[in-house]
């Protein structure tokens, strides 16, 4: 963005009058992104008796007005288009005497260069006195001061964002500082912490920065749990400790996120467009935990075998303790919780003499969440490199699973996601009175047309009138 689509942009905001009469600065975000040549997803904008501008720039664009907080104790007002909830401006307090006073107190040097506003256009240069400008050059995340992680702890998360999204390295002394400050982190609110990292987990290699976070002891603050899955020895099947494990799932999840069409074929954009809206962040998360039952799970039989039964509940209980921890929405935390839970599912039903009628209700009962379950799972078997898992064995499991994802997209999702062939009046014109009877009754119907054995509405009402006389076809598939 240019000079002057920045004066347009402005514009549109202001109109033609002024904006204010005191200084007013571009800054954060806003200008790391002019500089890198991106489209700023909004305007962050400083300067004195912030509170009364933006009320006045409110009134006078007839926008909506939201005050809020971006850091704890930092007032902002964010000014949105009534007509368009997307298109917003943030105005915050300058902090300290002047510009360069607020600059010093922002957390990386990337994020501490301003440009101030007069009327509507950018005056004179950037303002960058501690070498923003130089670090985005060499792609550096480097804290503004000694102080900066003190003051907000959650900035030890947002560098290995940064550092993530774009694709930048963090700078040694910064790396140190933040391992030093990790147990600052108590201290974050859930909520707070958990939006750094889904949008860590919504890059393409957030395994390395999970490493990274890993290695320099800040993630075990954040999941304690994890900590027993560390040196947990597993059985033949696996060649790592639980924890190794986990995070090679993850790392394999992301492979197979990257080529969909690779793995499932035609259905790849189908699995993509379930994933989108950031499940696949979800799916990254639930890999992390998705053994973390196995420590109080583990047995070790007389025979020496190694043994972790019940360790999906176990660990589905671990993962609903982490994201009410995070705060999660409800729909993200009930949807981890079920992948740890049933991670297990695809790979028993893979193996001979599961009947097709079991499958058919787990997915009638999963429907879309079944996707993300078997792409974890399928990564759990990539992952499972032990002396009990040949390259056939998981070649096998894996070639199920994927058929089975293309099986449900090709001929399995429409007949559960059709409606009933026929309706509760069908049933009481042909004699049933509402209660147990007749929801058993919709319940096998659902079960037939889900397996595709009935297939119109005559097949249905046939199939009523034989449940109703008693006849052995009465007797559940």
């Amino acid at each position: 963005m240019r000079r002057e689509e920045i004066a347009a942009a402005l514009e549109t905001w202001f109109g033609s009058g002024s904006i204010c009469e005191q200084p007013l600065y571009l800054v954060g975000g806003t200008v790391r992104d002019l500089l890198l040549g991106h489209v700023p997803h909004d305007l962050d904008l400083v300067c004195r008796d912030a509170g009364a501008v933006a009320a006045d720039i409110a009134r006078r664009t007839n926008a909506a007005l939201v005050p809020m907080e971006k850091k704890p104790g930092e007032p902002c007002y964010r000014i949105v288009d009534r007509t368009c909830p997307d298109a917003f401006i943030d105005l915050a307090e300058m902090r300290g005497r002047d510009i360069a006073e607020d600059l010093y107190q922002r957390d990386f040097t990337i994020n501490a260069m301003a440009l101030e506003i007069r009327g509507h256009s950018v005056y004179g240069d950037l303002i960058d006195l501690l070498g923003g400008a130089e670090d985005l050059r060499m792609k550096k995340v480097r804290m503004v001061s000694d102080r900066a992680l003190v003051s907000d702890p959650l900035r030890i998360l947002r560098a290995v964002r940064h550092a993530a999204t774009l694709q930048f390295s963090i700078e040694e002394t910064t790396l140190q500082e933040m391992t030093r400050q990790a147990g600052l982190l108590h201290g974050v609110s859930g909520e707070r912490v958990w939006h750094e990292l889904h949008h860590i987990l919504g890059t393409d290699r957030s395994t390395h920065y999970f490493r990274v976070l890993d290695e320099r002891h800040i993630l075990a603050v954040l999941f304690p749990e994890i900590i027993p899955m560390k040196g947990c020895a597993q059985n033949e099947y696996h060649h790592t400790d639980v924890w190794q494990h986990s995070l090679l799932v993850m790392e394999n999840v992301e492979h197979v996120l990257s080529d969909l069409a690779g793995h499932f074929g035609d259905v790849g954009s189908s699995i993509a467009g379930i994933l989108s809206g950031g499940i696949s962040s979800l799916v990254k998360l639930a890999c992390l935990l998705h053994d973390a039952g196995k420590p109080s799970a583990r047995e070790v039989r007389p025979d020496g075998r190694i043994t972790f039964r019940g360790h999906d509940r176990a660990g589905a209980a671990v993962a609903e303790a982490v994201c009410e921890r995070l705060r999660m929405p409800n729909r993200s935390k009930d949807l981890v919780c079920r992948m740890v839970r049933e991670h297990l599912r695809p790979l028993l039903f893979s193996s001979s003499g599961t009947k097709t009628s079991a499958i058919v209700r787990w997915f009638g009962r999963m429907r879309d969440d079944a996707v993300p379950v078997l792409v974890l799972a399928m990564a759990d078997v990539m992952s499972s490199l032990g002396s009990a898992s040949g390259a056939d064995y998981r070649q096998r499991v894996i070639a199920w699973m994927q058929e089975s994802i293309q099986n449900y997209f090709g001929s399995l999702r429409p007949r559960l996601f059709a409606p009933l062939l026929i309706s509760g009046d069908d049933l009481i014109a042909l004699g049933m009175k509402p209660g147990l009877a007749m929801g058993k009754v919709i319940s096998r119907l659902r079960f037939a047309q889900d397996s595709g054995k009935i297939t119109s509405r005559e097949e249905a009402l046939h199939a009523v009138r034989e449940m109703i006389c008693g006849r052995p076809e009465e007797r559940k598939p």
